[in-house]
C-alpha cells in the first residue's frame, strides 16, 4: 500500500516552470551576458559524473549516494536543477545511524536539493520558487549588487558559482539550505520524548481511500479489482476548526511539549483535583493539552513577551505569564513556527467548568447540618416546592432540571428584612436512606458569581444585597425579580459544557437557550489562598418582603481564574 500526502499547486507550478525556455546556453554562447558572473562555467559531463569527480563537492555526493539520489537521478534520465554545498566544511553531513540505515532527516536533507526543474539563470525571476524533491519550495531571490553582477540566493543560501552540465544546472551555495518541514511533518516525526502529544494529534487522522489515484494490478480470485491503494490522510479534528495541519499554506505556530511535561501536568491537575474533592474527565484534561497548542497566527517572540493571552484555534486561552516556551530557540515551519513549551499547567478553569448546585437539599439535612450551613436571621424554612420541569428537554435526551425551590419565610413579618449565610455544599446519598454533606473548597481565582431563584412580579423577593466572604459582589433589585434573568437557571450566563443552544435549537429542542444555564450574574469575586469553603452572605430588605424562594447558586471560573 501506499500512502501520500498532496501539496496543493505543487503540480501545477512544476509544470509552469518546465516549461520555461531552456536558452540560457544559446545566450551564454552568443556572449550576450544575461548573467553578469564570471563565477559560470559549462563542463561536458552530467550532474552525477562532475559530483563524483570534484572534491569540494563530496559530501553532497556522499549525502545523495548513501540516501539513494544518485540511483534516483540516472534512473530518470532527465533534466535537473540540483544545489551543492561548495566546500569540505560543508554543512550537507550525514545524521544516519551505525547500521547504515538512512534516517528521514537524512533523506529529507537530499531531496531540498533537487528539482525536476531544469531552471536556467537567464530564466530566474527575482522572487520565484522553485519545487524540490522534498516536496517544499525554495524562493529564489535574484539582485543585483554594487558591481552589477547578479546575485541568486535560495532561500537563505547564496549562489557562488553555477555550472550548465549535460543534464541540468548545477548551483554552488555558501551554505547548506534551509528547507523547513511542515507542521504536519514535524508532528509525524517527533521523536519518542514528544509521543504523547504526537499521538494525541496523528489518533485524529483518517485515510481515505483514492480509487483514481490507485491503480489497478489485478483481479482477485472472485472477480474483484484489485487495486494499489492509495490513500489521503485527513484530519477533520483540527479542519472544523479552519486549521488543516497538512496545508502549506498556513502561516500558524505551534507549541511542542514533552512527555515530561504532560505527565507532570496531568499528575498536578489530578491531584488537585482529589483535594478540592472534585472530579474531571481524563479526556478533558488531555485535549486540552493538544488544543491549546495551535495557533492561526504566527507568534514572535515580542508576541508572547506583550501579550498576557493568546487564544488557540480552538478558543483555548494560554496564558503567557503562567506557561513558558522556549522563545530563544524557535523552529522554523514551512508554514509557521513552533516552539518547545518549558513549563504546562492546566488552568483552574479547565479543571474546574463551573461550580454550581442547589439549594433543595435543605429538607434531607440533619439540624445540625442546617445550623452549620444555613445560618439564619428572620428566616423560617417553609417547604420545598417543586414546580416541575420542562418535558420538551427530557425528551430531547436532556437530563432532567427540576425546578424545586426552597422557600423560607419572614419569622418576624413585621421586620422587613433577613440575612442568610450560605456555605455552599455537596450532597450526596448513601445507600437508600443515608446522605453526606461537604463543603465546596473553592480554589484561588476570580469567578463570576450567579444565582437563581423563581420569578416574582410583587416585590416579594425584596432587594438582594450578595457578599462572598464578606466582600461585596453586587445588589439584585427588588424589580429584577419581574425579569427572567434571575429566574431558576434559564436566564443569565453559560450552558452545561457541551451543550450548544443553536443545535439543540435546530433538533426542534423548544426553549432550547433555558437550558441549565449559570443563572443572572450577581457580579465577579476573587478568592485568595488555598482552596477553601466560602460564605456567600444575602442580606435582603424591602417594604414589600416577604419571603426567600432559593433555587441554586454557580460559581463561574473567569479568564482569570487560571
Amino acid at each position: 500500500m501506499k500512502a501520500k500526502k498532496y501539496i496543493l499547486g505543487a503540480l501545477f507550478m512544476a509544470a509552469l516552470m518546465t516549461g520555461c525556455s531552456d536558452n540560457w546556453d544559446n545566450h551564454y554562447n552568443s556572449g550576450e551576458g544575461v548573467v553578469n558572473n564570471s563565477s559560470i562555467m559549462i563542463v561536458d559531463k552530467s550532474l552525477t559524473e562532475y559530483l563524483s569527480e570534484t572534491p569540494s563537492l563530496q559530501s553532497t555526493y556522499q549525502l545523495f549516494e548513501q540516501t539513494g539520489m544518485i540511483d534516483a537521478l540516472l534512473a530518470k534520465e532527465q533534466l535537473y536543477t540540483i544545489l551543492a554545498v561548495d566546500g569540505e566544511s560543508s554543512a550537507a553531513s550525514l545524521d544516519s545511524k551505525a547500521d547504515g540505515n538512512v534516517s528521514s532527516d537524512d533523506l529529507y536533507k537530499a531531496q531540498t536539493y533537487i528539482s525536476d526543474v531544469s531552471l536556467s539563470p537567464s530564466n530566474m525571476t527575482d522572487g520565484q520558487r522553485i519545487l524540490m524533491w522534498n516536496g517544499k519550495y525554495l524562493n529564489i531571490t535574484k539582485t543585483e549588487n554594487e558591481a552589477g553582477e547578479t546575485v541568486i540566493q535560495f532561500n537563505n543560501a547564496k549562489v557562488t558559482k553555477i555550472i550548465k552540465l549535460n543534464n541540468g544546472y548545477l548551483y554552488l551555495v555558501d551554505q547548506e539550505v534551509s528547507s523547513p518541514r511542515s507542521m504536519y511533518e514535524i508532528i509525524e516525526n517527533l521523536g519518542d520524548d514528544y509521543s504523547m502529544f504526537r499521538d494525541m494529534i496523528l489518533s485524529r487522522n483518517e485515510l481515505t481511500f483514492d480509487k483514481e489515484a490507485s491503480e489497478i494490478i489485478g483481479v482477485d480470485n472472485t472477480g474483484n479489482t484489485v487495486y494499489d491503494s492509495v490513500f489521503t490522510v485527513r484530519n477533520p479534528y483540527f479542519e472544523a476548526k479552519g486549521f488543516d495541519l497538512m496545508s502549506e499554506n498556513l502561516n500558524a505556530t505551534m507549541l511542542i511539549p514533552s512527555n515530561e511535561l504532560v505527565t507532570e501536568a496531568l499528575q498536578t491537575a489530578k491531584e488537585k483535583l482529589q483535594e478540592w474533592g472534585l472530579q474531571r474527565e481524563d479526556s478533558i484534561l488531555e485535549n486540552w493539552i493538544f488544543q491549546v497548542a495551535f495557533f492561526k497566527e504566527k507568534y514572535t517572540k515580542a508576541d508572547f513577551e506583550e501579550n498576557e493571552d493568546l487564544t488557540s484555534v480552538f478558543s483555548k486561552q494560554w496564558r503567557t505569564t503562567v506557561q513558558e516556551v522556549d522563545l530563544d530557540h524557535p523552529m522554523d515551519m514551512s508554514n509557521g513556527t513552533a516552539y518547545y513549551v518549558t513549563k504546562l499547567k492546566i488552568p483552574t478553569n479547565v479543571l474546574i467548568y463551573r461550580l454550581k448546585d442547589h439549594f433543595k437539599y435543605y429538607e434531607k439535612m440533619t439540624e445540625q447540618e442546617k445550623a452549620e450551613y444555613f445560618k439564619t436571621e428572620n428566616l423560617t424554612f417553609k417547604e420545598i416546592k417543586n414546580n416541575g420541569y420542562h418535558a420538551g428537554w427530557v425528551a430531547a435526551g436532556f437530563p432532567r432540571i427540576d425546578y424545586d425551590v426552597a422557600i423560607f419565610e419572614l419569622t418576624d413579618p413585621n421586620n422587613k428584612s433577613y440575612v442568610l449565610d450560605f456555605t455552599p455544599f455537596m450532597y450526596e446519598e448513601v445507600g437508600t436512606s443515608d446522605h453526606k454533606v461537604t463543603p465546596y473548597k473553592v480554589p484561588a481565582g476570580t469567578y463570576d458569581v450567579c444565582l437563581g431563584f423563581m420569578q416574582e412580579k410583587k416585590k416579594k423577593l425584596g432587594n438582594i444585597t450578595v457578599y462572598v466572604n464578606g466582600e461585596k459582589v453586587g445588589t439584585i433589585s427588588e424589580s429584577s425579580h419581574s425579569s427572567t434573568t434571575f429566574h431558576y437557571d434559564r436566564g443569565g450566563q453559560g450552558y452545561p459544557e457541551g451543550y450548544d443552544s443553536k443545535a439543540a435549537s435546530a433538533a426542534g429542542v423548544s426553549k432550547s437557550g433555558n437550558y441549565g444555564r449559570d443563572g443572572g450574574k450577581v457580579g465577579t469575586i476573587t478568592i485568595e489562598g488555598e482552596a477553601k469553603p466560602i460564605v456567600i452572605r444575602f442580606e435582603t430588605s424591602g417594604n414589600s418582603l416577604t419571603q426567600a424562594v432559593l433555587f441554586h447558586w454557580c460559581l463561574k471560573p473567569t479568564a482569570d481564574c487560571y
